[in-house]
């Protein structure tokens, strides 16, 4: 039975990841016949105004990569999905229902993440790097470098708006205990400035400084909601015992 269960869940997991790749590469594919539109749109946040390609498939496989990318981010929300479709069955009815929440609040976070990094990240990130060159230091700009940078830098900001959301995912369902957090911040804050290195596109102070603030900030706030709803589940249990 239990090796039954076990095959069960596998062919679900299969099955899930399968649905998301299939959405990721439908979607790519359609990315692809408006690539041309999103890497311009890109371009246009640089303090330069063109990006040179420097071989003759380079401006082809740039509009793969920013349909990849397209399709990736507009499967999100999908994906989200079929992660929770996959755990879903195993929690409860009220987990559900809480667990939903979460799945609603993983895309806003994810979106929000976005606008973060197109509106300020890269922009002020990009300002500061460029304010190194001089009179004769110029840039000239490869577009699969650049694009990189921009793509990397979207989709990370996106992924690392998640943190917080994991944080009070794993207070609430008490896989991790509130007080331990509480105990281990200084540890988490170390965790949260390396994800930041590792995901963020360049590795300058700047950059890290201007993504981590929100996101120690949105760390905190999640471990105050946690602490706030661990607050009202005691006085509700408190409550039903001496009832």
């Amino acid at each position: 039975m239990d090796r039954a269960t076990f095959i069960d869940h596998l062919e679900e997991l299969r099955k899930r990841l399968l649905y998301s790749i299939v959405c990721v590469g439908v979607l790519s594919t359609a990315g692809f016949f408006f690539s041309r539109k999103i890497l311009d749109f890109l371009i246009r946040t640089l303090p330069v105004k063109v990006a040179y390609f420097f071989s003759p498939t380079e401006a082809f496989m740039a509009q793969i990569k920013v349909a990849l990318f397209a399709g990736i981010f507009l499967s999100f929300p999908f994906v989200l999905y079929q992660t929770w479709a996959f755990i879903g069955p195993g929690l409860t009815r009220k987990e559900q229902k809480v667990s939903f929440s979460y799945l609603i609040s993983g895309i806003l976070l994810f979106l929000t993440g976005l606008a973060f990094g197109y509106f300020v990240l890269i922009p002020f990130g990009l300002k500061f790097l460029f304010s190194f060159g001089t009179d004769n230091l110029q840039p000239l700009i490869n577009v699969s470098k650049v694009l990189s940078f921009l793509l990397w830098g979207l989709l990370g900001a996106g992924l690392l708006f998640q943190l917080p959301m994991l944080v009070f995912f794993l207070i609430k369902f008490n896989i991790v205990s509130l007080k331990t957090v509480a105990k281990h911040q200084a540890e988490a804050i170390v965790i949260i400035l390396a994800a930041v290195a590792i995901i963020t596109p360049s590795a300058d102070a700047f950059s890290m400084l201007l993504i981590s603030l929100p996101l120690l900030i949105l760390y905190e706030l999640s471990i105050f909601i946690a602490w706030l709803s661990f607050r009202k589940r005691r006085r509700d249990e408190s409550g039903e015992a001496e009832s």
